[in-house]
């Protein structure tokens, strides 16, 4: 019996947590259409240092490089620190964006602009979904989690493609993206508030 009830809950709360996500899909699409700002590229550090153009901007990828591969290779060296070790997963994907995200980002600030913001933007998609299939996985299922990976994924690259190819047609759309970037900054806290965690001290 309380078993029943307590999957009653947890369907109830999936629910909850659909619908939320389906309001905020319909209201991104029922806003009007924006495209990137040109201000966007004039970014505050624009010195020169050892022939590197905008260097702090530049060269302060060097973090995300080092988080990311950090990371890597504490997930390559700890499988067991996940119950099921197909968790990894989203998490490895997260923090391949992150390495990338330093390739990226540097190569857009050495000489800002919408063609160069493609890769700066492509990497970073990997790292928002990755984070959001890898909360899915911890706190829904992991059957869940990894199912929807590849469809999350998918949305975060297609999302930067058709910015792109909708910028240089002169009628910039950046809703997609939009959703994609700020969509998990709601649903993540939402995901931990309803979904128990299924790891020690992962509610601290």
């Amino acid at each position: 019996m309380k078993r029943r009830v307590l999957d009653r809950v947890r369907t109830a709360r999936a629910w909850l947590f659909a619908l939320t996500t389906g309001i905020v899909v319909l209201w991104t699409a029922l806003r009007p259409r924006f495209g990137q700002d040109p201000s966007y590229h004039r970014f505050a550090d624009a010195r020169t240092l050892l022939g590197v153009p905008n260097a702090f901007d530049v060269l302060s990828n060097v973090a995300f490089a080092a988080v990311g591969i950090a990371a890597l290779l504490f997930l390559a060296r700890r499988p067991e620190a996940f119950v099921d070790r197909r968790e990894r997963l989203p998490w490895l994907v997260l923090f391949v964006g992150v390495a990338l995200t330093s390739v990226g980002s540097a190569w857009y600030h050495l000489a800002p602009d919408n063609t160069r913001l493609v890769w700066d933007r492509l990497p970073m998609t990997l790292g928002f979904m990755g984070l959001f299939a890898a909360l899915l996985t911890e706190r829904v299922s992991v059957r869940v989690g990894l199912a929807l990976l590849p469809a999350l994924l998918l949305a975060g690259l297609t999302s930067v493609a058709y910015w792109h190819v909708t910028e240089a047609a002169g009628r910039g759309d950046l809703r997609p993206y939009s959703l994609v970037q700020f969509y998990p900054l709601l649903a993540i806290p939402l995901l931990l508030a309803l979904f128990p965690a299924r790891y020690t001290g992962a509610a601290d």
